[in-house]
């Protein structure tokens, strides 16, 4: 078992005084803990093992759930963090008639810009991309830190300098359990049709020819029930699609990912109309099986990705290239300490 498990451990029983609030989430704690799970155990195998299997791949699931237990707790920490849980883009495909998900700006300062332009701001429309980037962003970090900690425990000459880098890697291995966590559970929003659209919870007071919903409640039985009751990995892992390499930035896999996702959404109405998310039909759970899929998917590539990314990053500080700590070029030991 790995050292990593007392801080993490710890990190858990923290989080978990945070307060629940029994509202409906995007994805209830069955298909949250589903996506951090299935994720990390599908992860290529050239990634370290100690978070893809036993307790730490556990933890992940259990973090996964998260950011949806930490609503409720009120004041300025939640109303700043829940818009991260969804993006509303209309009927003419656009951001509360602002930026589309095909070209959102470049951070979030000039995406609430943009949406108060349009007389809307990131907190009425949601910012879910960019809680996505910023979740793959850290656990880029993470693996950069964790590697450097390897590194310095192999090419260290003392023993003082061996401990101090493995203690950190210990520091390290719980901030990644974490930190992986959140960013499944986020992948997992996106992946939820309802999170990508003004029709969040029934179609809502918009044109409606189809003769859709209109009231809320449309969540609970495609994200709850359907969900605990009637999916098993089994049933989802067939429709798990093969590891993907988009060969793009970060930004633009994460607006394809929201993009496939968003066009679910009139398929999701038609299914609820026809009550196939009640019962045992097997349309409903057949859709939401390949939604969970996806989230399962994108968190497995998106991990493995930052694997790679983690590769081309510096640090400490003042910043050393990763690579030169890995060759055993340069001594990383002040530079992560911290020298101020």
């Amino acid at each position: 078992m790995s050292r990593f498990l007392p801080a993490a451990g710890v990190a858990l029983v923290l989080a978990a005084t945070l307060m629940s609030s029994s509202s409906a989430f995007a994805w209830g704690a069955s298909g949250h803990r589903l996506i951090g799970q299935l994720a990390v155990r599908s992860l290529p195998l050239d990634l370290p093992a100690f978070f893809k299997k036993g307790e730490a791949a556990r933890q992940i699931a259990e973090v996964a759930r998260e950011p949806d237990r930490f609503k409720g707790s009120g004041g300025p920490a939640e109303s700043e963090t829940a818009a991260a849980h969804f993006v509303s883009v209309g009927d003419d495909q656009k951001i509360a008639r602002g930026p589309t998900l095909a070209a959102l700006p470049a951070s979030r300062e000039a995406y609430d810009a943009a949406l108060r332009a349009a007389g809307s701001n990131q907190y009425r429309a949601g910012y879910l991309p960019y809680a996505i980037i910023e979740a793959w962003q850290r656990v880029v970090m993470d693996f950069a830190y964790w590697r450097a900690d390897v590194a310095g425990e192999k090419y260290a000459k003392a023993i003082a300098e061996r401990t101090w880098f493995q203690q950190d890697r210990w520091i390290r291995e719980g901030i990644i359990v974490r930190d992986l966590g959140y960013l499944a559970h986020f992948v997992g929003e996106g992946s939820e049709p309802l999170n990508l659209s003004v029709h969040s919870d029934g179609w809502g007071n918009y044109p409606n020819p189809r003769g859709f919903s209109a009231v809320k409640g449309v969540r609970a039985d495609f994200e709850g029930t359907v969900v605990r009751s009637r999916m098993t990995e089994k049933e989802i892992l067939p429709d798990v699609a093969a590891y993907r390499d988009c060969s793009c930035s970060i930004e633009q896999r994460v607006a394809q990912y929201l993009t496939a996702t968003q066009k679910e959404v009139t398929a999701l109405y038609e299914l609820e109309k026809a009550e196939a998310f009640k019962g045992n039909d097997p349309k409903g759970r057949d859709f939401v099986s390949l939604r969970l899929a996806a989230a399962i998917g994108e968190t497995r590539d998106l991990t493995a990705a930052a694997w790679i990314k983690s590769g081309e990053v510096s640090v400490g500080y003042p910043p050393i290239p990763l690579r030169d700590i890995e060759s055993g070029a340069t001594n990383a030991l002040d530079a992560m300490r911290g020298v101020d």
